[in-house]
């Protein structure tokens, strides 16, 4: 007791606890003015660093020259439309128009026949039989893969609008429209102009407390619908990606990706824009409608049109000075593409409010202060360690820490960190122990799960003109793998199918003992209709998937490829639900990979009518189906196998047996990956054409 009243007991120190929990608890509460204080803090460091490099986006303004050159804003879309056929002459990858055409235009022949009532009848009738300017416009931007603007509207009285268009939107995780800035309604362009576009993409701009334009959300939702950011679509137009993830965890949106760009974002999907010091170049709208400008400097350009003329400007303040709405765009997908978005990691929050804390009471209860002048360096030492971490972290990683905050409460930290943190280490150590011993005992479960559902070999020991084999090692994290074969239509086809369950560990195996289940079902059911099981397996497991997060797991999803042969021809059914294509092994030196148009994982997308292919298997030659866990297992220098190295293989497998064939690939891979550990099922199946 008297030990413990010691500790508050000596000049100031219980003041200055008081102090330190004050700040604490102010930086916990985080008014305008502690916020104000740490964004002003990241903006010093993008003037001390900000992003280097050539500008990568081509901008075609309408500028002050355009404006005089062709008079005032806005033009009509006919003049427009020329300007886009220029731009599309020179065969950009992508054309976004950071313009909202909201309105029908005023000075479409149509337009003007009904606003002048008075023009002689004859002059009339022929304006309303011209076609609108609207179609031409639209007729230019189908030349060119455009991207148009739209303009998330604040107020909650406005308009609903027309009903948005959906771009492609994958969602990984939790639903992530709960943490998305919703809009009640959007300026939208005109639907003949939104037709013809490739794209349609959010402009709106998340401004801090002073203003200042620092992140732009990558997402925003209207009504239940996700509107990727402008940029974004952009990147997803000239990446050729199939569709937009967004990749959500319990505290909000972590990410997104378009192809192979994955930005991080804070949780309400906000991207954190690292501006480069510089504009431009700009390329004035006069030059582009010259005849003698050389359109090829677009060539597989990615191009931005915007106004930048006086009087009608879009200027934005940022972190480095004011600049062009149409640069903030530019910025912003330039810093995607580089990989050099800013960004602050979920829980830096609390770290930041620990180092605080540690900072202060190091102060407090290690520093002499009976010697002055060592006490005030070692209290200059200690404010300047988390300083120097934030601007170290900034400068090597590209990660916002707010160490001034830390560096100003440095008189109340260390010692409580340091008590804080033994007492967490023991805690986490005795989690870690009960953890393991659940994750064990979960995982004999699961692989028992697994192993107890797959068919039993050998396949068909009473018929002759069946070679079926497959095997199945299980890792550590068990990850869901199986595979099922069944006679169909009286014994003379034989359906196969290989599968990939999304996730780890027990709940990967509870639904990959339901996914058997429903894909037997399915095959008795509706055999040999190949498409109709496909079908149906995915309703079910899309229904099945969807009512996890409403018990308390994740959606998941099945990667698929399955199969029907005919035993007497050899003819094969095939269909690919997001899988890799297999290989087929020819009697003497010979392979070639089955061609599928494939559709989506089981699971995704429903309802989903998966394409049909067909081949055929002539005697003695191999199908050989596998997963993910072939071609990523990984060596202790965590080097992928690969595709290349399992085709480089078969090439020198050939006149073997199905059995003899799946062990040529397992010894090629435990081989490869020695002794590193192994992180995902290993999944092989093999069919071999008896001759008879």
């Amino acid at each position: 007791m008297r030990l413990g009243l010691s500790l508050f007991r000596g000049p100031g120190r219980a003041v200055a606890l008081a102090l330190v929990g004050f700040a604490i608890l102010l930086r916990a509460v985080d008014p305008g003015s502690v916020t104000y204080l740490r964004l002003r803090g990241f903006d010093v460091e993008q003037l001390l660093w900000p992003r280097t490099g050539d500008p990568m986006i081509a901008i075609v303004t309408i500028d002050e020259a355009s404006i005089a050159q062709y008079g005032q804003w806005p033009w009509p879309r006919a003049r427009l439309a020329k300007l886009v056929r220029r731009i599309a002459e020179g065969q950009p990858r992508v054309l976004g128009i950071d313009i909202i055409f909201a309105e029908p235009d005023r000075l479409s022949p149509p337009e003007i026949a009904r606003e002048l009532p008075d023009l002689p009848a004859a002059a009339a009738a022929a304006l309303e039989q011209m076609p609108p300017s609207e179609r031409d416009l639209a007729d230019a931007m189908r030349a060119v893969p455009t991207v148009l603007a739209l303009r998330p509207l604040e107020s909650m009285s406005a308009s609903p609008g027309t009903p948005m268009r959906a771009s492609p939107i994958t969602r990984m995780g939790h639903d992530p429209i709960p943490f998305l800035e919703s809009y009640s309604s959007m300026l939208q362009p005109v639907a003949e102009l939104t037709a013809a576009a490739k794209g349609i993409g959010s402009v709106a701009a998340e401004k801090s407390v002073d203003g200042i334009v620092r992140a732009v959300p990558l997402a925003v939702s209207r009504r239940g619908t996700i509107v990727p950011s402008f940029a974004l679509e952009i990147l997803r137009i000239a990446s050729n990606a199939g569709a937009i993830t967004i990749n959500t965890g319990v505290d909000g949106v972590e990410g997104v990706r378009v192809g192979d760009i994955t930005a991080p974002t804070d949780p309400h999907g906000h991207a954190l824009i690292h501006f480069a010091n510089r504009v431009g170049p700009y390329i004035s709208a006069v030059e582009v409608l010259d005849p003698g400008f050389d359109t090829g400097r677009l060539r597989d350009q990615m191009v931005l049109l915007g106004v930048t003329g006086f009087g009608v400007v879009d200027m934005q303040q940022t972190p480095i000075g004011a600049m062009q709405g149409i640069d903030v765009h530019a910025q912003l997908i330039e810093s995607m593409i580089l990989d050099e978005l800013l960004h602050r990691p979920a829980g830096l929050y609390w770290i930041e409010l620990a180092v605080a804390l540690a900072a202060g009471t190091a102060a407090i209860w290690l520093l002499p202060y009976r010697r002055a002048v060592l006490a005030t360096g070692l209290s200059v030492a200690i404010a300047v360690v988390p300083v120097g971490a934030e601007l170290a972290l900034f400068r090597s990683a590209g990660v916002l820490f707010d160490g001034v905050y830390s560096a100003l409460t440095s008189l109340a930290a260390f010692a409580v960190m340091l008590v804080g943190t033994l007492r967490a280490e023991e805690a986490e150590l005795r989690r870690e122990g009960e953890l393991k011993q659940r994750m064990a005992g979960e995982l004999s479960a699961a692989q028992a799960i697994q192993m107890g559902l797959l068919p039993r070999l050998p396949a068909f020991p009473d018929r002759p003109d069946i070679d079926l084999f497959a095997r199945i090692e299980p890792a550590r994290m068990v990850g869901g793998d199986f595979y099922e074969y069944l006679l169909v239509d009286e014994g003379r086809r034989l359906f196969f199918l290989i599968a990939d369950v999304s996730g780890k560990g027990m709940p990967a195996a509870l639904f990959m003992a339901m996914c058997k289940a429903v894909v037997r079902e399915s095959v008795i059911r509706f055999a040999p209709e190949l498409d109709q099981i496909l079908a149906e397996i995915n309703h079910q497991t899309t229904e099945t998937s969807l009512e996890l997060p409403s018990s308390g797991g994740d959606q998941m999803f099945v990667t698929a490829f399955a199969g029907i042969l005919d035993l007497g021809t050899g003819e094969i059914d095939y269909a690919s639900a997001g899988h890799d294509s297999p290989f087929v092994l020819g009697r003497n030196p010979g392979l070639r990979q089955l061609v599928t148009e494939g559709g989506p994982p089981l699971g995704v997308m429903n309802p989903f009518l998966y394409p049909i292919d067909r081949a055929r298997l002539d005697p003695g030659e191999v199908l050989l189906l596998f997963t993910d866990g072939v071609t990523e297992a990984q060596n202790s220098a965590q080097t992928l196998y690969s595709g290349d190295r399992l085709e480089k293989l078969l090439t020198t497998v050939h006149g073997a047996d199905a059995e003899h064939v799946i062990a040529a690939v397992f010894d090629d891979v435990r081989h490869f990956v020695g002794d590193a550990e192994q992180f995902d099922d290993i999944t092989v199946l093999a069919l071999r054409r008896v001759a008879t």
